[in-house]
């Protein structure tokens, strides 16, 4: 048995050698103003995987994206791609509901017994392909 100056030394355990370790201030004086974020499940493992590319921690991830694109000079070039792929969708997604509209007037005639022309057929598989693009960037837009 160990007397009282000869404690017996086990090895602390790697819970309490992490519970123990105090992240070291790297200010002179505590940051009172906070974020707090929230994401979805496949946001949260994008970011978690960039910031395990970058070396550092999610929230010291989204702090150091954060901080760099309110300090450059164009604030909203960090987000100016995403918003303007969004943009362009919604006017996509406009003037297909146009074309929409034009295909029920064109059906209507086609109903009433008017004859197609010729290149009809044409003009269809234009407006599936560029549904097809739009469904496409959308879905790429979603992944991001």
């Amino acid at each position: 048995m160990p007397t009282k100056g000869e404690e017996q030394q086990n090895p602390p355990s790697a819970e309490a050698v992490h519970a123990a370790t105090r992240r070291r201030l790297r200010q002179p004086v505590p940051r009172t103003n906070r974020v707090c974020p929230r994401f979805s499940n496949p946001e949260w493992s994008l970011l978690q995987h960039a910031a395990e590319q970058a070396g550092l921690a999610p929230g010291g991830y989204t702090a150091a994206a954060t901080l760099a694109a309110a300090a450059s000079t164009d604030p909203n070039a960090a987000v100016a791609d995403y918003r303007r792929g969004i943009q362009e969708l919604m006017e996509s997604n406009r003037q297909l509901g146009a074309i929409g509209n034009n295909l029920n007037q064109v059906a209507h005639f086609l109903n009433a017994g008017g004859q197609p022309a010729a290149d009809l057929r044409h003009l269809l598989e234009r407006i599936e392909a560029s549904i097809g693009a739009v469904d496409d960037a959308v879905a790429w837009m979603v992944r991001r």
